[in-house]
């Protein structure tokens, strides 16, 4: 086969082939919450909390459980929220378009949040979320970090209406349960 043969058939064999690929659906992307999965309690029963702007208190609420599934969609999660004296849920889902969260979440009889954020390339996630219970045109900051695949840190800052923050905040880290300890 001669050189200038060669040439005439290269596009035909290459083509069809490119073409396949172009038509082959794209590789589905991991749920981006992927990492939260599991269930999950408060390291040593230990949260931290301060109300009126200055005093810190520390305090135990032992048994907390919080549990972290995919719902029906790989792009969100379900966290279902039990504490001896709160019950409640938290759902986020990724949206592509926008390249953040949405978060909605219900705690006891009358806490609604609803929020958005971002998610960074390690977990990371960091949300503004304003809560029904709260002051009017205040909005929270909630900062979860990794601190290893098994423990994160979750800090929620209050802010007031004109963005500047009023000293209250709560927080604590997080451990995961295995499975051989439920």
């Amino acid at each position: 086969m001669t050189r200038f043969a060669v040439r005439r058939l290269l596009p035909m064999l290459v083509v069809p082939v490119l073409a396949g690929a172009q038509d082959a659906p794209p590789a589905r992307a991991a749920n981006p919450f992927a990492r939260f999965f599991g269930e999950w309690t408060l390291k040593d029963d230990r949260f931290q909390q301060v109300w009126d702007g200055k005093t810190v208190e520390t305090i135990t609420i032992p048994r907390h459980h919080t549990k972290c599934a995919p719902v029906n969609t790989d792009r969100s999660v379900l966290c279902v929220v039990d504490t001896p004296d709160l019950a409640g849920h938290i759902l986020w889902v990724f949206d592509d378009a926008r390249d953040h969260v949405r978060h909605l979440s219900h705690f006891g009889t009358a806490r609604s949040g609803v929020g958005v954020g971002s998610l960074d390339a390690a977990s990371n996630l960091r949300l503004e979320v304003r809560f029904s219970d709260e002051p009017a045109g205040s909005y929270r900051i909630y900062e979860y970090r990794w601190v290893s695949n098994d423990e994160y840190s979750m800090l929620s800052r209050q802010y007031d209406s004109a963005g500047k923050p009023t000293g209250n905040w709560y927080g604590g880290s997080f451990v995961r349960l295995r499975a051989v300890q439920r």
